[in-house]
């Protein structure tokens, strides 16, 4: 059996371990699932430090201030002097790494103070641009589309009619939405009489929206969910010239990760009482 099978078994029985694991939530928290967390978190700090590292420190703090600053062996748009001024956010930086000392883990907050200060200004210039002004722009429309009307008179049949009738409704409707959301946030003026009613209305064109969010994300979950589970019972792969069906793997595993938690539970539920 090559390095590659042996690879390819490996990657197989972590997939369908982690999967399994993560599945185990379902029936309530465990140790299974917290090593796949654990061990998730631990895989994504390292990728993260990683990346961070080839793509951030090594080309634009190293490179630039050592190689074409101070030892200058490198070309320098600018000249010498202009790598040289990285010294400041790179010596910043590494103050972030104080907070690890007790001693001196007030110095760190400098650099954060700048890095969240930076990050804020841009946010809020970010969302400003991005999405607060769009969304402003995509309100400002007309009461009645042009040409829905009309539409709606020369559609034939009762399906046609009703989505001829939904586009010549859509923009009163969702002027409407807007501003009784608007008065529904809307606090210097106390909720009662037409404000009330206003405010109201706005509560159910929120509880729409946030129910047609929730909506997307369960069903963004449930395609998730469908991969892994087409995964784990109809894929299969071709190990050593045999063809595995993942559903055999996933039984096995699935049995001793259940007898694995009968046997945990019971030991944790018999020091209970003898604790008790």
């Amino acid at each position: 059996m090559g390095l590659d099978t042996l690879t390819l078994i490996f990657k197989l029985l972590c997939e369908v371990f982690f999967t399994l694991a993560v599945i185990t939530f379902l029936y309530r928290d465990n140790p299974i699932y917290k090593f796949a967390e654990h061990f998730f978190v631990g895989i994504a700090a390292g990728y993260w430090i990683v990346l961070q590292w080839h793509t951030v420190f090594m080309p634009k703090l190293w490179t630039p201030l050592v190689h074409q600053g101070i030892l200058g062996d490198q070309p320098a748009p600018g000249g010498r002097i202009v790598p040289l001024l990285l010294f400041l956010p790179g010596f910043f930086g590494m103050l972030m790494f104080t907070q690890f000392s007790k001693n001196q883990s007030w110095l760190a907050r400098w650099p954060m103070a700048i890095v969240i200060g930076s990050f804020s200004g841009a946010a809020v210039t970010g969302f400003a641009s991005g999405d607060f002004i769009p969304q402003i722009q995509a309100n400002l429309l007309p009461i009645v589309e042009p040409g829905t009307w009309s539409a709606f008179l020369a559609a034939d049949g009762g399906t046609a009619k009703f989505f001829a009738l939904l586009d010549f409704i859509s923009n009163p409707i969702l002027i409407v939405g807007v501003i009784c959301c608007l008065v529904y946030f809307f606090f210097s003026k106390e909720h009662r009489g037409a404000t009330g009613a206003a405010a109201t209305v706005g509560i159910w064109f929120l509880m729409v929206s946030f129910g047609a969010s929730y909506g997307r994300t369960v069903a963004t979950r449930v395609s998730l969910y469908l991969e892994r589970a087409v995964f784990l019972f109809r894929e299969s792969t071709e190990i050593g010239g045999r063809r595995i069906a993942h559903w055999q793997i996933t039984l096995v595993m699935a049995l001793a990760i259940i007898a694995f938690l009968v046997v945990w539970f019971r030991i944790l539920k018999r020091g209970e009482q003898t604790g008790a």
